[in-house]
């Protein structure tokens, strides 16, 4: 997801006497780029308006593709790799267009290992609990996606072993997590989801953490990205242009 600063500053240039050619394309890579920098302050302010306490990932998620004097056009971009977890323009993109989610990698696992059914999707209940920043925390996936056998990483997948010394730590309050799903004669009283199952020294209870779905979460059309830089460009490209031949015309060296 990306949008492309480019110049159009045909009235710019007309206020400008004596315009040296060869201070065009400094003026105009720096308009560019300064205005793209602006775009980015704004889109990043936007982003703490929307969303409620948005995680520091979220809230650096736009960077810049400067321009140069041999590129002239700049980039204003969400990023789209992270070293872990999910890059920003995947989850962001459905607040932008609206409309439904794909499958989220949690779900593309729980689904490898047939516990989520093909056109499912998993959604949190009002009992998950989420951490600061409104989220499943990322411990609490990674738990039941070891309990449940379902972990990418075969060595995270939880053993017997690794299950009794889980036990033995938490002896006051154990929580295990198990799927419900149509078919299972065990959980058929159940709807279909992820439920936790916590045990305490009087006996034990179940509660729904997610809730299996066949139809797919919609989101709103709420970050307006696009029209943010549009009105970026609008405020600042010609300014900055102006700006930009000023410092080229006072850094150019003289004719020898």
């Amino acid at each position: 997801m990306q949008y492309d600063v480019r110049a159009n500053l045909k009235d710019a240039l007309k206020m400008l006497d004596g315009l040296q050619k060869d201070q065009i394309p400094f003026a105009t890579a720096y308009a560019l780029t300064q205005t793209a920098k602006a775009a980015q302050k704004d889109v990043e302010g936007v982003i703490r308006q929307v969303f409620s306490a948005p995680t520091p990932y979220t809230q650096r998620a736009v960077f810049v593709r400067t321009a140069t004097k041999q590129r002239l056009f700049a980039e204003v971009k969400l990023k789209d790799t992270t070293s872990k977890g999910v890059p920003a323009v995947r989850y962001l993109i459905h607040h932008i267009t609206g409309g439904s989610r794909g499958q989220k990698g949690f779900e593309n696992l729980l689904q490898r290992q047939g516990l989520l059914l093909p056109g499912q999707y998993a959604v949190p209940t009002r009992a998950a609990k989420l951490d600061a920043y409104g989220n499943v925390p990322r411990g609490t996936l990674n738990a039941i996606l070891s309990q449940l056998q379902a972990s990418r990483d075969v060595l995270a997948r939880e053993t017997p072993a690794s299950k009794a010394r889980a036990m033995k730590r938490r002896k006051r309050r154990v929580v295990r997590y198990f799927v419900a799903q149509a078919g299972r004669a065990a959980t058929k009283h159940l709807a279909p989801g992820i439920y936790e199952r916590v045990g305490f020294g009087f006996g034990n209870a179940i509660r729904p953490v997610f809730i299996f779905t066949e139809r797919p979460p919609k989101y709103r059309k709420r970050f307006p990205f696009y029209e943010t830089i549009d009105r970026a460009v609008q405020r600042e490209l010609v300014p900055k242009f102006e700006e930009g031949f000023r410092v080229a015309a006072a850094t150019a060296r003289p004719a020898a």
